[in-house]
């Protein structure tokens, strides 16, 4: 079943029991093999909307990093920017530091970012603001910033033709099936980000959703 905003419920509890956990082992592997080839062509697209931002940066933070699609792409593109690669699971870490230079991958949580203050000038939680401890993180992030930060998370409101777009390119049956109601359904709104942005001490200066995947894009000064 597929679910739009007139189903939406977010359930602070679930948030907390199943999200606050990295990706490791089993779920490691079954995330970069399963979960993380749907967002398609996200990557690239959401790299072009920032490539004004991009082209006269020194350092990006990505916190969250998963396998370090997006942080690979980024690294490729712009060979003279620093990537930094922030994620707390193991095999994750593991995985980026295997890639080496120009990739900075650190194994650490993003509610006690490893970084000095004002050192980045654009940050980005790819689908991993739901999965850290929203105060702590956005205040790290809110210390570590001088630039702009880009939050992109599940969108409860997406209209079911972005649903089963992203829901069809899952790898396995039982994330088809648990997608919509477990994953989608109880996603944070970005109402509730941005309300948690903003008393971390960030400005929201756009919100978008993407017209192919159910992703809110959130932009913040």
């Amino acid at each position: 079943m597929l679910y739009t905003s007139a189903d939406r419920v977010y359930v602070p509890l679930l948030d907390r029991l199943l999200y606050r956990h990295p990706f490791e082992g089993r779920s490691a592997r079954r995330y970069a093999r399963d979960a993380r080839p749907a967002f398609g062509d996200f990557d690239d697209r959401l790299l072009d909307a920032l490539a004004p931002a991009l082209d006269g940066a020194e350092r990006l933070l990505d916190v969250g990093c998963g396998p370090a699609d997006f942080a690979r792409r980024a690294a490729a593109r712009w060979p003279a920017l620093q990537v930094i690669a922030i994620d707390p699971s193991r095999d994750f870490a593991r995985t980026g530091e295997a890639l080496g230079a120009p990739l900075g991958m650190i194994r650490a949580a993003g509610e006690a970012l490893p970084l000095a203050d004002r050192s980045i000038d654009l940050a980005i939680c790819l689908s991993s603001i739901r999965y850290v401890d929203r105060a702590a993180t956005l205040g790290e992030l809110r210390r570590v910033v001088r630039g702009a930060l880009v939050i992109v998370e599940l969108d409860p409101d997406a209209d079911r033709a972005r649903v089963a777009h992203h829901a069809e390119r899952l790898g396995s049956v039982m994330l088809r099936r648990l997608f919509g109601p477990l994953m989608l359904r109880t996603a944070p709104p970005a109402s509730l980000i941005a309300a948690q942005a903003a008393a971390a001490g960030f400005a929201l200066r756009a919100l978008r959703p993407d017209p192919v995947q159910p992703f809110y894009i959130m932009e913040l000064a």
